[in-house]
């Protein structure tokens, strides 16, 4: 294929009293038609004549789209590149580290929930209540006890001696027995670790008590003028049953759940017959506490069937015995009430060192 090309160029000044000039440009167009065997017919077409304002003009427009051309571009660059950076930011935020936000959010949650859960208010309410129950119990023991039987005494005078039984039976084996098994839910936010040392602790308290109580009544029998047989009614009886659940309860609570080495299916097995028997031996010695002072009001309290203020007293004792209890039981069974495990508390539950 040839081509020509006229490079004949023609010039026209223009008039001096002018500023414009006039450049007249001579540019050949030429269609280039094809035939079947390949050759090509160039075909010119007229001059065009262009003037330098008009090639200045089209010059300066070219640059300016130019220009305009390069700065969307730039522009386009510049959002698009704004747009990866917000996406990478939604994705970062969409995607944080997972388990620093479960673990904030579940102790968070859990606080929250602790803090505004009608449930844990009522169980306040209730667990003020029972500890003013409970105390009331004691000091009407104690009222009792000192006002019309006599108040206390030691091996000297074994009659009085006695008295230190139903007055420790009431404390150790009642009140420090029923708080004991309050404690994991009293006290819900502290550690499961303390809570299990508080609730070995006040066992301790309630056994040595339990057992200065024991030998008042075995000093108060044997060592009277005239002895008197033991272990003959079934209050006796009751009650070493629920002393030897009790002791029985804190060793093996202490050998599967504080004791290290342990396994956690273990622990996991022992808890629900932990918690029964411990209920159960609870309930039996308020039981044995109310044939207790029902046997001593009715041996003791002259014209009992009258209903002497001592009579009054006694049976007021044993009304706050099955209420303290039943207010035990309700708020430690209680689902509601159930005690939410701390985020603290991860190690020590799947741990079997601890």
């Amino acid at each position: 294929m040839s081509t020509i090309i006229n490079d004949d160029v023609e010039k026209n000044a223009s008039n001096e009293n002018t500023h414009t000039s006039t450049l007249t440009v001579e540019i050949p167009i030429i269609p280039i038609s094809t035939t079947s065997n390949e050759h090509a017919d160039i075909i010119a077409s007229p001059p065009v004549t262009v003037t330098a304002a008009e090639a200045s003009k089209d010059t300066t427009d070219t640059a300016a789209i130019v220009v305009k051309s390069n700065n969307s571009e730039n522009n386009n660059n510049n959002n698009n590149a704004n747009l990866q950076q917000d996406q990478q930011r939604q994705q970062q935020q969409q995607q944080p580290n997972t388990n620093t936000t479960i673990t904030t959010t579940m102790t968070i949650s859990s606080k929250d929930k602790m803090d505004t859960d009608p449930a844990m208010a009522n169980f306040k309410v209730l667990f003020v209540l029972t500890q003013l129950i409970g105390l009331t119990m004691i000091v009407l023991m104690g009222c009792w006890i000192g006002v019309h039987m006599g108040g206390l005494a030691g091996t000297s005078n074994p009659s009085i001696e006695f008295n230190w039984h139903p007055l420790l039976m009431t404390i150790g084996l009642i009140f420090l027995y029923g708080n004991a098994i309050l404690v994991y839910r009293g006290f819900r936010s502290m550690r499961k670790k303390t809570l299990k040392l508080c609730h070995a602790a006040i066992h301790v308290v309630a056994f040595i008590l339990t057992v200065l109580a024991l030998v008042a009544v075995f000093d108060s029998h044997n060592l009277a003028p005239k002895p008197i047989p033991n272990m003959y009614s079934l209050h006796s009886w009751l009650g070493l049953a629920a002393v030897i659940m009790f002791c029985l309860q804190y060793v093996a609570g202490f050998a599967a759940f504080l004791a290290p080495g342990a396994k956690q299916s273990v622990r996991a097995a022992l808890l629900p017959i932990h918690v029964y028997f411990g209920l159960f031996g609870f309930i039996l010695a308020i039981a044995a506490a109310l044939m207790g002072i029902t046997e001593k009001a009715i041996f003791s309290v002259k014209d009992y069937s009258n209903l002497p203020s001592s009579g009054v007293m006694v049976n007021l004792c044993g009304v706050l015995y099955v209420t303290f209890g039943a207010l035990v039981v309700y708020l430690v069974t209680n689902p509601n009430y159930k005690r939410k495990p701390l985020p603290e508390d991860t190690v020590l539950l799947t741990s079997a060192n601890d």
